[in-house]
């Protein structure tokens, strides 16, 4: 029954690719609760990767909620969306900050610690360098 389904798309989408850019993947999600300036509560997960700002709006007069911050997220590539926005409270977006700084601070300490080489490409430097010992331009 898999393999109908899977030719039915193949044969419906032929150029649509079948797996994700490795780039797009996130290893980790971070989770938190929603409250939007109605009322409203919930709770959301994203990757860490894609959240793009956080910032406080107020609400209309009269709203059960006088200020939220909102959670503003990158879309999926291809879904047509620039940011998807999740609404949240001042303390939650504080910790959901706090998650993101020691996620991305784990991301750096890894990349110090491996063998890979990053190689970046610097107009103002007037080339490429890397993080090779004993490059002139590397760290």
């Amino acid at each position: 029954m898999l393999k109908i389904i899977i030719l039915s798309f193949v044969a419906i989408f032929p150029f649509a690719p079948l797996t994700s850019h490795a780039g797009s993947l996130s290893t980790v999600k971070v989770s938190f609760k929603t409250l939007s300036c109605d009322g409203t509560k919930g709770l959301a997960s994203v990757d860490a990767d894609r959240i793009v700002k956080i910032q406080s709006i107020k609400c209309d007069p009269g709203s059960a909620v006088n200020e939220v911050y909102q959670v503003l997220v990158s879309g999926e590539p291809g879904s047509g969306l620039t940011y998807r926005v999740f609404e949240t409270t001042e303390k939650e977006a504080e910790r959901l900050q706090r998650e993101v700084d020691a996620y991305q601070h784990s991301k750096e300490r890894s990349l110090e610690r491996s063998d890979r080489l990053i190689i970046e490409h610097d107009e103002h430097r007037g080339g490429t360098y890397g993080n090779q010992p004993g490059n002139k331009y590397g760290k």
